[in-house]
Parts: C-alpha cells; structure tokens; sequence
C-alpha cells in the first residue's frame, strides 16, 4: 500500500469504528479496487453488512476468500453474513432443510461459542416447530450448558428466558418426546440445579416419571405445578391424561374441561386434547360429548387441510362401537366447526364444575380500572381474590351477589399459596 492508501485505510478503519459503516463502506470499497488485502477485504464486507447490503456483502467476502482462503477474519465475517442472510429467513420461514445446510456452512467456516450459541438455538427451535426431535437432539448435543449465557433474554424490555434455559428446557423435552423417560428425567432434575423453578423443567421431570411406571408420583408432582406462576393451560390438559390413565376419570374429565374452558387459545391449538377429552367422555359413558369432540377435532383438520390422525380414528371407532352397543346411532351434528366449537364450549363450561363445591359471596368495592377485586364470602371465610375479567358483566360492579368455586392460585406479592373465585355466576335474588 501506498502511503496516501495507508493513511486512507486509517480514515475507514476509524469511521468503521465510530459505527459511521456508510462513508467507511465507501473509502473500503475504493482501497479494495485500488490495493486487495486480507485486512481490506473483510473489513468492506462487514461495513455491506451492517448496512443491510447482504447480497454485495457476500459478494466481496467470497471474492476475499478466494484470495485469501486462509485467513480466518473473512470466514468469520463470511459467516456472520450467511447467518443474516440465510439462517435467519429459514427460521422465520421454519425451513428445517434450508438451516441446516446453511447452519453447517457457517460452522465450518466460524465455529466460535457466539456463532455456535445462536446458530445452534435456531436449529432446535425450527426442528421443535417441526417436530423433529432426533434432529433437535442431535444440534443440542453440540453445545454444553456452560457454554450457554445463563443471563434472562431481552425482548422489548421484558425479560424472557436465558439462553441455558431455553436449551435445557428443550432437550429434556425431546428426551421426552422420543420416550427416552428415565434420560429425561434425569436430564431435568440436574438443570433444575441451575434453574430451581423452572415450571417446564419440572413439568418435564413429572411428565417422564409418570410415563416410565410411577404414575402415582407422576401425577403427585404434577398437580403441584398447576399452581406455579407459570404454569400454562396444557398442564392442567396433562394432569387429565394422567388421571385417565390410573382410572380417575371423574377428576380427569373436570381437569380437561376446565383448562379446555379457561384457555384463550384457539381450537387449533387444542386439538389432540379434544381426543384426550372424547376418551375420558367416552369411560365416562358421555358418548354424545365424546361424539362431539371427535368430530370438532375432524372439522377443525378438514378446515385447515390437515390430515386425520390415527389416532383420532381409532378413537372415533371406539365410540361408534359403545353407542352400537348401546342400540343407538352417532348423534346428529353440524358440519360446521364454528358451531361444533359452541357446543363444544357449553360442555367444558358445565363439566368444569362438575361436583365443585359453589360458595356465596359480595363483591367488595374496588377502584375503577383495577383489574382485581374481593368477593366477601357469606360463611365468613377470608375474602376471596378474583379478576375482574373473570366477573360476568352483569355483576362486575361493587356489591353485586355471586356464587363462584375456589381454585388454587399463587400469590406474587406474599410469595406462598393461595385461593381463587373462578367460574363465577351472578345469583337473582
């Protein structure tokens, strides 16, 4: 280099630093033109990338690579460019073939612990939304807890999980999911020493016990979580499973209606509960309910073009049998899945409180806009907390009577246990 050219790379390396990447690009892309070197070359394609140029970016740091193949800044740039360019489209668009080709090119080109972090995390979370859960295994098994950051996530000023977090919390859920029990388990016990209240931890450890013999246990551990912070709807769908299973199927058909009828997801999400719940209906001898869940299941498939599960149909077979049985027909439905989800919804509402104890109360007056209230109990127990979403319209005001069942909740502020007003309806007095 000349010294004029010396003392213009001192000029883009300074602008480079200063995060002025449009002005440097430009002062790079002439050096690179007048005098290519190794230390030119990525420094170019770096600015292109910061400037969201990926596609010249990845021209000018192929083109350094061919000339310098050997130096280990172009590849990592090189690297950096693809993850942007391609990782990062193939996660949005959940194109479980399309990263793993270009997550491999960018680890045999940069291998480093940040590059290896994310690129790895992207693969597992599209083999997850994919179900591919040897592959997901697989990436996970290329990276150590240690190497991961432990620190919460950021994510428009809330704080999500850590990084070791989500990768623990996923590979114990692919042992599961590959009825690797005892492995899962284990795995989740010693991440629950990194992190002890991980609810899918634990969740994971209950799940895995239960399916590999100690159903007893199993259910134990997991009814315990329904009161954690986090637990999340489907949990409470999963304790039913378990319940089914060792013969509880009273409990088990209360538990599934009332997280069916509490969850705000849609009916596309629940789907394979539907099956669980038509079993439990089915053991129950509810056939008209088991009936209809089996076909809201079928309608919402057909809706969205998906295939009918073998499982489903089993289930399907298994109910047409016990009405046959029982000289009658399948019982005249709509076709409609809009109209099959209303019918649907009036089951879960009803068998929700099947054999629930109901308790009379007030509602204690409350701020405006406050999102929580007290019902004042007329058997003089404590006041009971309840959100004012879950208060009918017609008796959301300040002394309005209702009668309403308790349900386990937890406490933030005072850090223990406690008790809730849930399916609460107005009394006519």
């Amino acid at each position: 280099m000349t010294q004029n050219q010396t003392l213009n790379y001192e000029r883009a390396e300074a602008l480079r630093n200063s995060k002025n990447y449009a002005d440097a690009c430009q002062k790079f892309a002439e050096l690179w033109q007048q005098s290519p070197s190794h230390f030119i070359g990525w420094r170019y394609a770096f600015c292109l990338r910061k400037l969201g140029q990926l596609e010249d970016a990845e021209r000018i740091a192929r083109e350094a690579l061919a000339k310098f193949p050997d130096d280990k800044y172009t590849k990592s740039t090189l690297a950096w460019i693809l993850y942007d360019k391609e990782l990062k489209p193939a996660k949005e668009r959940s194109d479980l073939g399309h990263i793993i080709r270009v997550a491999n090119q960018i680890l045999t080109l940069n291998s480093d612990k940040m590059i290896l972090t994310k690129v790895v995390l992207a693969v597992m979370k599209v083999a997850k939304h994919r179900k591919n859960w040897q592959t997901l295994l697989e990436w996970s098994d290329r990276v150590r807890a240690e190497d991961l950051d432990n620190q919460p996530m950021s994510f428009n000023s809330k704080h999500g999980m850590s990084e070791r977090e989500v990768w623990y919390v996923n590979r114990a859920n692919t042992l599961l999911q590959l009825e690797r029990f005892d492995e899962a388990r284990r795995f989740a016990q010693a991440a629950l020493a990194d992190f002890p209240n991980e609810v899918f931890l634990r969740r994971t450890a209950a799940l895995a016990l239960a399916r590999s013999g100690d159903l007893a246990t199993g259910i134990v551990e997991m009814r315990s979580l329904l009161t954690h912070p986090r637990a999340d709807w489907y949990m409470k769908a999963e304790l039913a499973e378990l319940e089914y299973l060792s013969g509880n199927y009273s409990e088990a058909y209360r538990l599934i209606c009332d997280s069916m009828s509490t969850s705000r997801q849609s009916v596309e999400f629940k789907l394979e509960y539907f099956v669980t719940l038509a079993q439990i209906a089915l053991a129950l001898g509810k056939l008209d309910i088991a009936a209809e869940h089996i076909a809201l299941a079928r309608a919402v498939r057909i809706d969205q073009g998906w295939k009918i599960p073998s499982a489903l149909v089993q289930v399907e077979q298994d109910i047409r049998a016990a009405l046959k049985e029982s000289s009658r027909d399948w019982p005249i439905l709509p076709r409609d899945s809009k109209q099959l989800e209303r019918i649907c919804r009036r089951r879960w509402q009803e068998g929700a409180t099947e054999g629930v104890q109901f308790f009379r109360g007030t509602v204690k007056p409350y701020p405006e806009g406050r999102h929580f209230a007290y019902i004042k109990r007329d058997d003089g127990g404590e006041d009971v907390y309840v959100l004012v979403r879950d208060l009918p319209r017609n008796c959301n005001q300040p002394y309005s009577r209702v009668e309403f069942a308790l349900k386990k909740g937890y406490d933030k502020k005072k850090d223990r246990e406690s008790v809730q007003a849930t399916n609460v309806r107005c009394i006519q007095e």
